[in-house]
């Protein structure tokens, strides 16, 4: 196959050939368990700065697609317990993690319920092999994914709702979110 060129304004950079889709479509297991490390990393550092908040700022309504700071790291920590759930084998369907007995109701027990589940998360990505993060797991009756998808999107939703809450943040003139200084920060094993 030969290689595709990009155009731009300089001279013409030979692009080597895409990899075929079934590589495309396929993380490996040290990939992924970075990810999760990040996602560790930055649901911590969000609720820390959280904890800085007036209680009328972080339960402040119409502020965020979930209403309020509370409502959204709420959400945020039922969705990443719902789906490690559902990839294990238990289909919680629409219920939440309160409705299992899981106290989520002020920020300190929000925030610990998080310490908690990233790190059920990161043991259960450690367990996980190449192939099975190549898993079909049935989402609906006609629809599968592969594992590691929806473990890519508990943290791309992360992402999502923790940008949101830090641009809130950013508006109360509230610490931001920041990348660690030091590497140790962000460490990929504890």
């Amino acid at each position: 196959m030969a290689a595709r060129l990009r155009i731009g304004d300089g001279p013409r950079v030979p692009v080597p050939p895409r990899p075929s889709r079934e590589i495309d479509q396929q993380v490996k297991a040290d990939t992924l368990l970075a990810f999760v490390g990040y996602h560790a990393w930055a649901n911590d550092r969000i609720l820390t700065t959280a904890a800085g908040l007036s209680d009328e700022e972080f339960l402040a309504t119409g502020k965020l697609d979930h209403d309020s700071a509370f409502q959204t790291l709420r959400h945020l920590m039922d969705v990443d317990w719902s789906w490690r759930e559902f990839c294990i084998g238990h289909n919680v369907g629409n219920t939440c993690a309160w409705d299992h007995g899981f106290v989520l109701d002020d920020l300190p027990t929000i925030h610990a319920f998080c310490l908690d589940e990233d790190k059920r998360l990161r043991k259960y990505v450690e367990s996980l092999d190449d192939a099975a993060l190549l898993e079909p797991l049935a989402t609906g009756p006609d629809f599968a994914v592969p594992r590691w998808l929806i473990l890519a999107h508990v943290v791309n939703h992360g992402t999502q709702h923790r940008s949101e809450v830090a641009r809130y943040f950013t508006l109360l003139d509230a610490p931001v979110l920041k990348w660690p200084g030091e590497p140790e920060k962000f460490a990929l094993t504890g």
